[in-house]
């Protein structure tokens, strides 16, 4: 058992697994936990995890954290994955499973309002792009699908707000993940009126939207009791992962970004206000009244790796699988890779669109389809990049996390393309870490803008050597989602 310090619980719940992390005033790390729980695929185009399973892991994390502690926290401030959906009665009871953002079933209702003048005065008051991720789409489909379901439903929510509603009877929700539904207008902090008539709801059926910083009390004795803290623990209601990882990672000024690649991947950078975009491609969420987190989200990162070595190389581990890709000649001797496996979101926000590995000749082998794809990531981040550059600001740097980082030369791939120089701070979590900082500001204890890492950055500097043969294959990719979208449409039937 450690010394007994005072530390803030910062709580991930992500896709994968719920992660908690202690937290000193100091921003030292001294105790942390993780527990991973599957995603369901029961219909093609359906992603859902079990909200009971998710439940146990959040109090299992927090429990052992705590107890690694020896002593209570000063607060648990809590993160969440976006874009979940499940239906919950008027107890809080789950009506549905926890429908994730790689739920794609919803799309028809995407397709059909996308680029029309509502979708695009939606897009423009809620940030939030068209597209099956979204809960606004994901309502639309219970209401026609699952009509009595619908009915029922007291509250529409997500995983974090059932957690919170466990611990203090209220159906609430975080402005952060509010402006991911689709169903909130960013600049009023409040819910949209024309989205929420678009979905077929009422604000009733939505939880009251707070601020981030917003410290709860009162918890339930039996929940309390579970998480092994007092009844008083404070819980601040806290925020998404995307903007409470932009925070852990210190990418909070003008002109830095914060880079991402998990399962899924992102890049995005802080700002004063929303991102003015006209081409749609762009995410804004508030995360305080002062600060928004703008930027995109790519489907395919580190999932579409484990895709390749499932379908074609059984005994290939992740390390094995760089090994090999990064044995390959930079550019793949030509060959690119579309790595649209999941559809795409950003900067297209096509969930129907397709992947493809493009330019194959007789010398291509193994290694030379694995670096494509590893690179076919890379350039649709520098994608969303470019879109991000033209709509809010020039990108001077760029802060990465997530389970990429494990490997230097994919960090050191990202620079050469990107021509930026790119910081690890080799952070327990940003997410969880960004949670507490904000914790601790909600205690009036720092500012958490200002917060200093307490480990020194190690930079990737660009390197030119093999920067004119990315930019020829970059040109290339740029062009392939609309070259092959005729044939895409004619595959899909």
């Amino acid at each position: 058992m450690t010394t007994q310090v005072p530390y803030i619980l910062g709580v991930d719940i992500g896709t994968g697994s719920t992660k908690a992390v202690a937290v000193t005033v100091a921003g030292q790390t001294p105790a942390s936990s993780r527990q991973p729980y599957p995603t369901l695929h029961p219909q093609s185009g359906y992603s859902v995890q079990d909200p009971e399973t998710i439940m146990e892991a959040i109090i299992s994390s927090i429990r052992r954290t705590v107890t690694q502690m020896g002593s209570a926290p000063a607060a648990i401030a809590l993160s969440s994955a976006m874009h979940g959906l499940l239906a919950a009665d008027a107890e809080g009871r789950p009506l549905t499973p926890l429908i994730t953002w790689a739920d794609n079933r919803s799309e028809s209702f995407a397709a059909a309002l996308k680029g029309s003048a509502l979708g695009t005065e939606i897009y423009q008051a809620t940030g939030t792009p068209i597209h099956p991720m979204s809960p606004f789409c994901k309502i639309q489909w219970l209401q026609e699908h699952q009509p009595d379901v619908f009915q029922e439903a007291a509250c529409f929510i997500g995983i974090k707000e059932l957690f919170l509603f466990r611990c203090f009877h209220e159906f609430i929700i975080d402005h952060s993940l509010a402006s991911a539904t689709g169903l909130f207008d960013i600049r009023r902090l409040d819910w949209h009126p024309a989205a929420c008539k678009a979905a077929g709801i009422t604000e009733e059926r939505l939880p009251v939207p707070v601020e981030a910083t917003r410290l709860l009390i009162g918890m339930d004795p039996a929940m309390a009791k579970a998480l092994g803290v007092p009844e008083s623990t404070l819980i601040m209601a806290g925020s998404s992962d995307g903007c409470m990882a932009q925070l852990g990672s210190g990418a909070v000024q003008p002109g830095q970004a914060a880079l991402t690649i998990g399962t899924s991947g992102a890049i995005r950078m802080m700002t004063a206000k929303p991102a003015e975009d006209a081409k749609e491609r762009l995410f804004s969420y508030a995360l305080t009244p002062q600060h928004y987190v703008c930027g995109g989200a790519v489907n395919n990162g580190g999932g579409a790796l484990q895709w390749f070595s499932q379908a074609f190389l059984p005994w290939s581990d992740y390390n094995n699988f760089l090994k090999t890709a990064f044995a390959a000649p930079p550019g793949s001797d030509g060959l690119l890779c579309l790595p649209y496996l999941l559809g795409e979101r950003a900067p297209v926000w096509d969930s129907r669109a397709r992947g493809a590995f493009v330019g194959m000749q007789q010398q291509h082998g193994s290694a030379h389809f694995q670096r494509a794809l590893v690179e076919g990531i890379c350039f649709g981040l520098y994608s969303v990049a470019e879109a991000l550059e033209a709509a809010v600001t020039p990108i001077q740097e760029v802060t990465v996390s997530g389970g990429f980082t494990a490997s230097p030369l994919w960090i050191q791939l990202l620079a050469d393309i990107f021509q930026k120089p790119m910081l690890l701070h080799q952070e327990e979590d940003a997410s969880a870490l960004g949670a507490a900082l904000l914790g601790w500001q909600a205690l009036g204890q720092m500012d958490a803008w200002q917060f200093n890492s307490t480990t020194a950055a190690r930079v990737f500097e660009p390197d030119n050597t093999y920067h004119a043969v990315y930019r020829k294959n970059y040109k290339a990719y740029s062009l392939l989602y609309d070259k092959l979208s005729e044939v895409t449409e004619i595959l899909r039937g």
